[in-house]
């Protein structure tokens, strides 16, 4: 993945809502300086990314990066690289309809390690938010149990209400 790519992508997570604060900004001139970008070049990516998430928004009718909704009703959330998530082997976590999934790539960039707890195995999904993110602990009763790291608090909180009422129906 290039340098550019791994930019885009953090522009694109902090620019979710459409607008990119100063502190963001700060923090985006910042990492851009550390991977060898000039000013002009980091403003530059910034209103393209901006307009390009715009124009997503738009054609989606809202701009949803992280989750995907799949027809089989299958929800995909992927760590944040903005909460320290890692950008190489990143928490993917799948709420499917009878199912919860957590996957990661190992560290070796070979194999993708996966649990896959049922629905109905499911005991408690706990949130334990920080300032670098939310980690999310889903267990289970006899199914082990799944640690999700670096989400945002948003995603944690849609994973754990997506759970909750598929265990409802």
């Amino acid at each position: 993945m290039s340098k550019e790519k791994i930019f885009k992508e953090l522009i694109a997570e902090m620019a979710k809502d459409g607008e990119i604060s100063s502190s963001e900004y700060e923090i985006l001139l910042e990492k851009g300086m550390d991977l060898g970008f000039d000013t002009n070049t980091v403003d530059l990516l910034i209103k393209l990314e901006l307009a390009d998430s715009s124009n997503r928004s738009y054609d989606n009718g809202k701009d949803n990066e992280l989750t995907e909704q799949d027809e089989d009703c299958e929800h995909k959330f992927k760590s944040a690289i903005t909460r320290g998530g890692d950008v190489l082997t990143p928490d993917i976590i799948i709420v499917s309809e009878n199912s919860v999934t957590y996957k990661k790539r190992n560290k070796y960039l070979i194999n993708v390690d996966s649990i896959s707890i049922p629905i109905s195995k499911i005991s408690s999904v706990e949130l334990d938010s920080s300032l670098w993110g939310t980690d999310i602990i889903i267990k289970s009763v006899g199914a082990g149990e799944i640690i999700g790291k670096k989400f945002t608090k948003s995603d944690a909180k849609e994973i754990r209400r997506l759970i909750q009422e598929k265990q409802n129906r």
